[in-house]
């Protein structure tokens, strides 16, 4: 191999200095005279004779290249390159090997060498291939810190048009409540009753979530109702009840072209399923019924008991609960009601949130009186 001065042009020129680069061989003398090449190209060179050798130096700093021949006794060059890459990724890895070995050479690409080289080499060949190898190894870097970028920035997007779309959604609700006067709370109220029986569950956080966000959303069909008939106060004919009935599907058309929403539509679909299957809208038994459903059922029921509505007054907590307990098994998840009745007395109703009629004065006493 014949020394030579390095061509003009080549990639990085000028700019090595600084670059820490370990060159890993069995022979001394070879790396003796590629420590002498690629310092004389401005490079910082140290030398390891062995694998073993090359990794305890990983403890004394960032190399910018590792440049390992690959037959060498104890720890070969590609599996010198397979622990290196775990421990230092950022690290160019570039193999020396003899035209026989290229099979090998391959190997060590696949496993995260940037290039190899074969020996015998010409010097210039050497510092073009270290050149390449830092090149493609920093065009890796920018794809990677684009691809990070784009991603974030999509979910910055995404949170964007999510947001629109809850506060969207969020007009449709006040709307409702503006024409009901009995919902106004409601959906708040249920939603706490679920998180706290769902909590009591020990059910987790981000199932607790998808929770909260089903059922303050549960009602949001009822949009789709009369007014007239929301708030009628006798009973409702077979065509108004129909009406009814259908709003867990209004809320279902609503939502479903909401790809942010799709998660929570068994949830809201299902909310007014039974545990005996006589529930709307499929009719569904036991637990082919969404578990968020379930927990729904039991806070949306008793909600509506204890507060006041168009064709009744509230119920005392008591009476509630016991109706709660009596319909175990057949209206509710009898797995789930002791649950809700655990979790009663620790209960808090924020004062932004409307309450019932009364709430203040019986409801919410009875509450904080009973204990687990």
């Amino acid at each position: 191999m014949v020394p030579s001065v390095r061509p003009k042009g080549t990639l990085l020129e000028g700019n090595p200095a600084g670059l820490r680069v370990l060159v890993v061989d069995d022979e001394e003398f070879m790396r003796s005279i590629v420590r002498q090449r690629l310092e004389m190209a401005g490079y910082h060179v140290e030398e390891a004779c062995s694998g073993e050798e090359a990794l305890d130096r990983l403890g004394y700093g960032r190399y910018s290249v590792l440049l390992t021949d690959i037959r060498m006794p104890g720890m070969d060059g590609v599996t010198l390159l397979g622990e290196w890459a775990k421990r230092s990724p950022e690290t160019v890895g570039v193999v020396m090997s003899a035209s026989t070995e290229l099979g090998t050479a391959v190997s060590a690409l696949k496993i995260g060498a940037c290039d190899y080289i074969t020996k015998p080499f010409n010097f210039d060949v050497l510092l073009v291939t270290i050149e390449n190898a830092l090149r493609k190894k920093d065009i890796e870097r920018q794809l990677q810190d684009y691809q990070m970028n784009l991603e974030k920035k999509v979910k910055e997007q995404t949170d964007v048009i999510n947001s629109m779309y809850v506060r969207s959604i969020d007009s449709l609700i006040k709307a409702l409540e503006a024409k009901d006067y009995y919902t106004r709370g409601h959906s708040q109220r249920v939603t706490i009753y679920s998180i706290a029986i769902a909590k009591e569950m020990g059910m987790p956080d981000a199932e607790v979530d998808l929770l909260h966000r089903a059922s303050v959303l549960h009602d949001l069909g009822k949009i789709g109702v009369r007014e007239s008939v929301l708030n009628k106060p006798g009973k409702l004919s077979n065509e108004e009840f129909a009406d009814i009935v259908r709003h867990p599907e209004v809320a279902k058309r609503i939502l479903e072209p909401i790809p942010y929403f799709q998660p929570l539509l068994p949830a809201i679909l299902h909310h007014h399923e039974r545990y005996d299957g006589c529930g709307y809208p499929a009719r569904l038994t036991g637990e082919r019924i969404p578990l968020h459903s379930r927990i729904m059922a039991i806070a949306d029921t008793f909600d509506a008991m204890t507060s006041t509505r168009a064709y009744r007054d509230a119920l005392p907590v008591s009476e509630a609960n016991a109706e709660i307990l009596r319909c175990a098994g057949a209206q509710f998840d009898p797995d789930i009601v002791p649950h809700f009745l655990a979790c009663q007395s620790r209960i808090v109703v924020p004062d932004d949130v409307s309450q019932p009629e009364g709430f203040e004065e019986e409801m919410l006493p009875q509450l904080r009186a009973r204990t687990v």
